[in-house]
């Protein structure tokens, strides 16, 4: 069944570049020629607008599901795109193409791949990213994590054995097995009085494309992943984790309980301070951010990569005043004396970071 069309910002060569920049990375350099691949493109959509987006990158989307390519093709033909190629190829033989070909790519992208696949694919995986990536180059991965999505093994392991005796398509089992689930719940089942975010994910799911669920949990595998392991296994590749592709993830202050921070501050491993985090959050989707062989700025070229970027409001952003951010440990005030004189500027056009930084509440503080 075909998965249903999909858009990640984190997938977008912009939004990496700028994020890698905030944590103090060297980027690769999009204003020159860049490749980029996503492996698993589902039918395409995001490597579409990606390719559209950025003519001065060479994109491909790679996918096992010959409907799948045949739509992105499709996309590529109606929209006229000369730097987009669509690649039908399971992740087994692509591991041999990469240790044929080298280095290829300065970015390579999974989102909704990495937790729906068997241990032999994951490892095909990490030979693609082993041979594939280029020095410096950034790797997105975005997959189901501990222990936010514990609770989901049990119900994806009940649907499964539930839609083996339902007759029908996929969509005939899943809504089956969720009737079924349901029903357990508003009966008093221990699971669901032990596991609350359990109900609350099925009543999320009866709003999502039947599709899309089909895809997660009626899958031959799914699994939540502890961030450690995935830590452990990108580094064999020669990849070192930089950070969240979610920006206000990176900010320790905005993102844990400030009477946590001094337990985060004894951890001295990647691993272990992201497995603290996940815990302090109860985190149950990552969207990672790699690179091979890290190049990590120094504090006078941070500065000036940091204030050489360019904000631009979106359209419907307030105008002024001030801003609530929606963060894992709750709403997160952002006082209107400075972010109200931000938000004025933006509202007129675009702004660079050194703009920003003469504006009359940050004058002389630009952190």
């Amino acid at each position: 069944m075909p998965y249903p069309h999909h858009f990640q910002r984190e997938s977008t060569p912009l939004w990496l570049s700028f994020v890698a920049t905030a944590l103090g990375i060297a980027a690769p350099d999009i204003n020159r020629p860049y490749s980029w691949c996503e492996l698993g493109c589902g039918q395409g959509l995001g490597a579409a607008l990606n390719a559209a987006a950025n003519p001065q990158g060479r994109f491909v989307g790679i996918d096992f599901n010959p409907h799948h390519i045949a739509h992105g093709r499709s996309l590529v033909q109606a929209a006229g795109l000369g730097n987009l190629e669509f690649v039908e190829a399971d992740f087994a033989s692509l591991a041999k193409t990469a240790e044929a070909q080298g280095a290829q790519y300065d970015f390579i992208v999974l989102g909704g791949v990495y937790s729906w696949i068997s241990a032999s694919d994951r490892e095909a995986l990490h030979r693609c990213v082993r041979h594939w990536l280029k020095p410096g180059g950034i790797l997105y991965l975005g997959y189901m994590c501990q222990p936010g999505m514990a609770f989901l093994s049990a119900l994806q392991r009940f649907l499964r054995c539930h839609g083996d005796c339902v007759p029908g398509d996929s969509v005939v089992r899943m809504q089956a097995g969720l009737g079924l689930l349901e029903r357990m719940a508003q009966g008093g089942a221990g699971f669901f009085r032990e596991q609350p975010a359990a109900a609350s994910y099925l009543a999320a799911g009866r709003r999502e494309d039947p599709r899309q669920l089909i895809h997660e949990l009626l899958n031959a595998h799914w699994e939540s992943l502890h961030v450690a392991d995935v830590i452990e296994a990108l580094s064999a590749c020669g990849c070192e984790y930089l950070g969240s592709a979610t920006p206000l993830e990176n900010i320790d202050a905005l993102s844990l309980p400030g009477n946590l921070l001094p337990l985060l501050s004894e951890l001295r491993t990647s691993a272990a301070r992201e497995t603290f985090k996940d815990l302090v959050r109860n985190q149950s989707e990552r969207r990672d951010l790699y690179q091979r062989g890290g190049r990590r700025l120094d504090e006078q070229a941070h500065r000036l990569a940091l204030l050489d970027q360019v904000l631009a409001a979106v359209p419907g952003a307030p105008q002024g005043g001030g801003i609530d951010f929606d963060t894992r440990i709750g709403p997160v005030p952002g006082q209107a004396g400075l972010f109200g004189p931000l938000l004025e500027a933006l509202a007129a056009g675009p702004c660079s970071f050194a703009e920003l930084a003469r504006l009359r509440p940050c004058r002389g503080r630009p952190a």
